[in-house]
């Protein structure tokens, strides 16, 4: 699947829905509902930190290739991007695991300006 597509948000936390929102519109057409949805819920998870950690604008770009696609979310803060660990009964901060389990691999690439969260995702179509 060739795909080059991006969309710039600002960083607040309406964002997260309008990356959801570009994504499901962008891969509709070309993968199939699991795979939209994984997309989804992963793009979700990097741009939703990058609104509560960046504090900035950011930009998603979607980037299919043969057998997969690559999410990225680039913000302007420079600061390293940590996991942490939470009990049970606490329901945020596992956006990074959530990479783990649906992506292949996932990394931050830091800048000049800011960093690049990335998530390569296998899909089918």
């Amino acid at each position: 699947m060739e795909l080059a597509a991006r969309l710039s948000l600002r960083g607040d936390l309406r964002s997260p829905m309008e990356a959801r929102r570009f994504v499901a519109r962008t891969l509709t057409p070309l993968l199939g509902r699991e795979d939209v949805e994984t997309a989804m819920l992963v793009a979700n998870e990097l741009v939703t930190n990058a609104a509560l950690h960046a504090g900035t604008e950011c930009e998603l770009v979607l980037e299919g290739h043969p057998g997969g696609l690559t999410i990225r979310v680039s913000d302007f803060d420079r600061q390293a991007v940590t996991g942490r660990a939470f009990g049970g009964e606490v329901s945020a901060g596992r956006g990074l695991r959530l990479l783990e389990v649906l992506g292949r691999r996932w990394g931050v690439e830091p800048d000049e300006h800011g960093k690049t969260v990335w998530c390569d995702l296998r899909v089918r179509g």
